[in-house]
């Protein structure tokens, strides 16, 4: 229920009507629109608009309502006799008006619409024209990636008012209308008791239940937005009193000190003439400056900006911030970085909704340059009473980078206002960027002919995957050859790459240590080349090598199995021979069984892995097929033998030949070395 109306105010007005003694019954609308009962006044409009059968007379019966349900915060209720008063043919106000309580909604498409009409209806205008323009804003916006959460605060709110949070030695002081509030009395605008301030106890992010923080500060009626000294014995307060004899009432600004046992008796700080209202008071962390909001006669709007500086006999005379920050309108709850930079709220600035916190930078005479927090700060209500309480992380392993408080009315709270933990997270977004290309032969029918370079493949599939082969998702390649994936953190992926016509090829991806305070989206890059698959030609893929007079695979083999299993998995159409080769050392006879045995012995590991039996086929070749001049009886290295020792591929079904090619690195069993 804190202001958030273009033309009314709430706190304005609460001293005003609330604390206000009236003599007798309200028995009509007119009387309790005037003493500021709105919800009062809608149950006697109500009866007046179900009673009345005049559409002119309806029509304006509609706007009231719409008027009375606007000062009660109910948008909802507003928009709805808004839309009802236009159906009765009612003016551009009620246009206006309409948007803007949609608006506040957040119904920020329809508002426009609304706007646009207004408008139209109006003949132009400024107003309208910054209204829909601030409706585009608010979505673009809403739809911006942040890194900020904001979550009630749901052990220190309740259905009635609770706002501004501020620290209170190892405690926290809030402002209340909750039953446990003192005295008996009740606001004449909410219907709920008058505001108090409470103090909660606060262990890490935990709150205990508020209690009332008591007389003398307390009374029976409202008390509201503390701030206190560096050494927490002096406050500064909201306080209206009620005097039967004067009306009507104002809230001003009360000083108490502690004196190590108890808080002294509240004292007015006379800061402007009695007829003022003065609130949201904010004593700088030195203690020697003081900033209020104040409807003070010749100011830029409804309520300014003040700051007052602090001398030998109290307090200077009040300087207003100036038209960088005041408007015609509301700007309230000021508060102070550790830069000394302004915090406000603001319902005359570009915003939302409502009031917007908005952030000024200090300079040498003053502040300038009001910038809106935006979304998920600000919202479509009334957010307000902002406070950073953390500027940076506390260690490398911390990922909050700043936290603070705010309240406001938003949709989803607890009561009218609530207050709120916003919290901007270390935050990183994976993105994965990627291409799949194949290579650009000079002939590109023939694989012999001269390789140009890498050229993009378009159309291509490419499945992001866990490390254990399960699709996380697809994508196929643009015109370009690229693709892109979201990743989440510290996780390990696969990538398949496939295409017809092509062999499918993999890639890993990981995103394990990859984090970054400083950046909110983390790229990542790859390139998957893909092989064209070109009849009756030949083909090369890795060795796989033994020992010597052995037919078991090698650890590095295996590994070398293991990166091709896809291929076999996803071409189960191609029949493939497994061809095993020797050196030339044994007989003949031998090298062939030895073969033979080797070549089974890749076929078995690559079934264990899944790969369907029938698409293998073992073949031995024995010492038939040599790659060197190391035949029998000639003397070459253990590493000229070894290149003799492999096992070659080939698409028997497609009348394919792929052969292998040796790896840079040949790794030698080192018991032959010497040999």
């Amino acid at each position: 229920m804190i202001p958030g109306g273009k033309y009314f105010s709430l706190l304005v007005f609460v001293f005003i009507a609330g604390c206000k003694t009236v003599p007798f019954q309200v028995k009509d609308a007119k009387t309790a629109r005037e003493l500021f009962r709105y919800n009062q006044s809608i149950e006697f409009l109500q009866k007046d608009y179900n009673a009345e059968h005049d559409p002119l007379k309806q029509q304006k019966i509609a706007y009231q309502l719409g008027d009375s349900y606007r000062h009660f915060n109910d948008y909802a209720n507003a928009e709805k006799w808004y839309q009802q008063a236009i159906a009765l043919s009612a003016g551009e106000q009620s246009l206006y008006q309409l948007g803007l309580m949609q608006k506040q909604q957040e119904k920020y498409d329809e508002a426009f619409k609304s706007f646009e009409q207004y408008q139209r209806v109006s003949g132009g205008g400024f107003e309208g024209r910054k209204q829909a323009s601030q409706c585009r804003d608010a979505l673009e916006w809403k739809k911006n990636f942040t890194r900020i959460q904001v979550r009630n605060l749901e052990a220190l709110n309740t259905p009635n008012l609770d706002y501004t949070l501020v620290p209170f030695k190892q405690q926290m002081v809030l402002t209340s209308s909750r039953s446990e509030a003192l005295g008996s009395n009740h606001d004449e605008w909410t219907g709920e008791k008058f505001w108090d301030l409470f103090v909660t106890d606060k262990t890490g992010e935990k709150f205990s239940s508020p209690v009332n923080f008591g007389a003398p500060v307390n009374t029976g009626y409202h008390e509201s937005s503390a701030t206190f000294s560096n050494d927490f014995k002096e406050m500064y307060f909201v306080r209206g009193i009620v005097d039967e004899q004067r009306s009507p009432q104002y809230e001003h600004i009360y000083y108490s000190a502690f004196n190590n046992e108890h808080w002294t008796d509240p004292l007015k700080i006379d800061l402007f003439a009695d007829s003022v209202n003065v609130r949201d008071p904010y004593l700088s962390k030195d203690g020697k400056l003081l900033f209020v909001s104040a409807d003070a006669v010749g100011g830029f709007g409804e309520t300014d900006l003040y700051l007052f500086a602090k001398n030998d006999t109290g307090w200077g005379n009040p300087q207003n911030l100036g038209g960088n920050i005041n408007t015609p309108y509301s700007e309230r709850f000021p508060w102070l970085d550790e830069k000394g930079n302004l915090y406000f709220s603001s319902n005359g600035l570009p915003g939302m909704g409502g009031l917007d916190i908005f952030k000024a930078t200090r300079t040498k005479t003053g502040f300038k340059d009001p910038v809106n927090l935006k979304y998920p700060i600000n919202s479509g209500a009334d957010d307000f009473a902002f406070s950073i309480d953390k500027y940076k992380p506390k260690d490398a392993d911390d990922t909050i980078l700043y936290a603070g408080y705010l309240s406001s009315n938003r949709s989803g709270g607890k009561g009218g206002d609530d207050i709120y933990r916003f919290e901007e997270k270390w935050m990183n977004l994976f993105v994965l960027r990627g291409k799949v290309v194949e290579k650009d032969f000079e002939n590109p029918e023939n694989p012999d002919s001269k390789v140009l370079g890498l050229k993009n493949l378009q159309k291509a599939k490419v499945e992001l995957k866990s490390t254990d082969d399960k699709v996380i998702a697809t994508a196929t390649t643009d015109t370009a050859g690229k693709f892109v994936f979201k990743l989440e953190a510290e996780t390990d992926y696969k990538l398949t790459a496939s295409k017809g016509g092509y062999f499918s090829n993999n890639a890993l991806v990981s995103t394990k240590g990859k984090r970054n305070q400083d950046s909110t989206i983390i790229r990542l890059y790859t390139q998957i080349e893909l092989e064209k698959i070109f009849t009756q030609k030949m083909l090369v893929i890795p060795n796989i090598y033994y020992d010597y007079d052995k037919a078991t695979l090698r650890p590095e083999s295996k590994l070398v199995l293991d990166s091709i299993t896809i291929f076999f998995k996803e071409n189960p159409d191609l029949k493939i021979e497994l061809g095993s080769h020797t050196d030339s050392r044994g007989s003949d006879a031998y090298n062939l069984k030895l073969s033979q045995a080797r070549a089974q012995s890749a076929v078995d590991y690559l079934i264990s892995k899944g790969v369907p039996a029938e698409t293998l086929q073992a073949k031995g070749y024995g010492e038939t097929k040599l790659v060197n001049n190391c035949g029998n009886g000639a003397k070459c290295t253990e590493e000229e033998h070894q290149k003799n020792r492999r096992t070659t591929f080939r698409v028997i079904s497609a009348k394919l030949n792929i052969e292998s090619v040796e790896p840079e690195n040949i790794i030698v069993d080192p018991r032959l070395e010497e040999k």
